[in-house]
């Protein structure tokens, strides 16, 4: 059998993941998206049966096959598509991340399973419905009707939105309901509407390959709602579910303390009933003519401005300033958004920048000897596990340098691991903390070689 142009996608992604899992230090890799239902499961793959495992050995890698495969011996017991004989070869990763299937010696499973490239073989893995029987009722109902199956190929699915609240940090979702739906193609095309619950069906669709549409009502954001639908068979289907955000917007330009507008300069949002607390926050970043949108926005109470929140910090940074040019949160704005709606805020004039100063160091042995290669970071000296600053090693001589800002609170952390150190011991210290300023001076940090202590 030739390989189907799904099966191609599956066995390049599935290399890809092996490939990934074999030389990645973390083998926890595999990462698959939902399987769908049977009737479009069934379709997209290969072969179909239900079997008992008989045997399972281990596939020596090759100069062709680089990878550890594990060999499974099906006694079939009923074949559905593409597996006739009284017995099935499949192979499957290992586990560990490389999205191997764990079968168990004497188990019944319906199996799902693609057609290596030289038309022998068979293969599978998390990533498709293959599933143990025990757990494969809806699976079963289908498949043992196909045979019988008359020529009935939908697309269906649900259409929920989505929010989240900043000030909470929870989120929700519900039904949309009368969202009209387009299905267009070049063997038909179909439209359909979701009923109260968001939930659409579009039936008596043949085999081909579609682009399917959501189109939203006016207060949801028309973003990300076309997709590709494929029908391999007229007993097939194809689940396509969307997930609608409103559009809501908050947009706005920044401008210098003289006029110009502020270019690449982060502009934060955040919940206008939490000013006061760290709740959550959303950030964007203004274009070359200092203008910003926040888009997608559920109904709300927002704050926007700069430097609202303590983060790794750019070369220039503005003191903290909330719309319309407030540096107490008393005094912020409070911006109310509706469904869909569109808010333009009067330009927004920032302060002048804080001051820059470069803060120079060394890192030290106890016994005075420099440290180099130590790793150096900046914490905020208020609030010491938020890191404002990293990236930083120690050269030859232990010393190190970073770019601060005047009128901010700052911690040095220096952490040393010797790459010689089987087990991974290692030093660290933290000096501050200490305000930047014209009197910065330089900063010594001494670590204590762990066999000192």
């Amino acid at each position: 059998m030739r390989l189907t142009a799904a099966s191609a996608r599956w066995s390049v992604w599935f290399a890809v993941l092996l490939a990934l899992t074999v030389f990645a230090p973390d083998a926890g890799a595999c990462s698959c998206e939902a399987s769908g239902p049977p009737c479009q499961n069934a379709f997209q793959v290969d072969a179909v049966f239900v079997g008992t495992v008989r045997s399972m050995s281990t596939i020596a890698t090759t100069v062709d096959s680089p990878y550890v495969r594990r060999l499974v011996v099906f006694a079939i017991e009923r074949g559905f598509r593409g597996a006739d004989g009284p017995t099935a070869d499949v192979t499957t990763g290992i586990g560990g991340g490389d999205c191997g299937y764990e079968f168990k010696i004497g188990l019944r499973y319906v199996v799902y399973a693609f057609r290596s490239t030289s038309g022998s073989g068979l293969s599978t893995g998390i990533c498709s419905r293959t599933r143990p029987v025990s757990h494969a009722a809806e699976d079963l109902r289908y498949l043992e009707q196909l045979a019988s199956a008359p020529g009935a190929g939908h697309v269906f699915g649900n259409i929920t939105h989505w929010e989240r609240d900043l000030a909470t940090g929870q989120s929700t979702s519900g039904p949309v309901p009368f969202v009209h739906l387009l299905l267009r193609g070049p063997s038909a095309t179909r439209d359909a509407q979701t009923d109260e619950r968001g939930r659409y069906d579009i039936a008596g669709v043949p085999p081909g390959t579609y682009e399917l549409q959501a189109i939203p009502p006016a207060t949801f954001s028309a973003k990300y709602q076309r997709r590709t639908v494929a029908l391999r068979d007229p007993r097939a289907c194809a689940a396509a579910d969307f997930r609608l955000l409103y559009d809501g917007r908050i947009s706005g330009v920044l401008i210098t303390a003289d006029g110009r507008p502020t270019v690449r300069t982060q502009v934060e949002m955040i919940s206008g009933d939490r000013l006061w607390a760290s709740a959550e926050r959303v950030t964007t970043t203004t274009d070359a003519d200092g203008r910003f949108e926040f888009g997608e926005l559920p109904p709300g109470r927002y704050a926007v401005g700069v430097s609202l929140r303590r983060a790794i910090e750019p070369p220039i940074l503005y003191p903290k300033t909330f719309y319309p040019g407030a540096s107490d949160e008393r005094y912020a704005a409070v911006i109310d958004v509706g469904e869909g709606e569109h808010q333009q805020l009067e330009p927004l004039r920032l302060p002048p920048a804080r001051q820059r100063r470069e803060l120079a160091g060394v890192v030290a042995w106890s016994d005075g000897r420099p440290v180099s290669g130590a790793l150096i970071s900046l914490l905020d000296g208020e609030d010491d596990r938020r890191v404002v600053a990293m990236g930083s090693r120690s050269d030859a001589d232990g010393r190190f340098a970073f770019v601060v800002h005047d009128g901010l609170a700052y911690t040095v952390r220096a952490i040393y691991v010797s790459p010689d150190d089987p087990n991974h011991h290692h030093a660290e210290a933290r000096v501050g903390p200490f305000v930047a300023s014209e009197q910065l001076i330089p900063v010594r940090v001494t670590l204590v070689q762990p066999a000192d202590r």
